[in-house]
């Protein structure tokens, strides 16, 4: 089980002082390695760039033993002001 850090918008973290903004960078750049690995597998691509982060990396079995299944659970508000990130959690998940 693999709890991710939600998704950040650099527009939402202006005011966020350099630490947060670069935690904000890293996990954003997990995720797109993560985004970039499921689209490889989805598409049946030959090379599937785990290496693109630590992330990757260590789900790396998750992904292409055998007897492996990968559920993604997204969790998403249902308040007006999540509305853009809730879309974009949902479309993310849809992957």
């Amino acid at each position: 089980l693999v709890d991710l850090a939600g998704n950040e918008r650099g527009a939402d973290n202006m005011s966020s002082d350099r630490l947060s903004r670069i935690e904000s960078a890293s996990i954003n750049h997990s995720l797109f390695a993560l985004k970039e690995c499921i689209r490889a597998i989805g598409t049946k691509q030959g090379h599937i760039p785990f290496r693109g982060s630590k992330l990757t990396l260590v789900l790396r079995d998750s992904f292409v033993a055998e007897n492996a299944r990968t559920c993604m659970i997204a969790m998403v508000s249902p308040g007006n002001l999540s509305c853009e990130h809730t879309i974009n959690t949902l479309h993310y998940a849809n992957r």
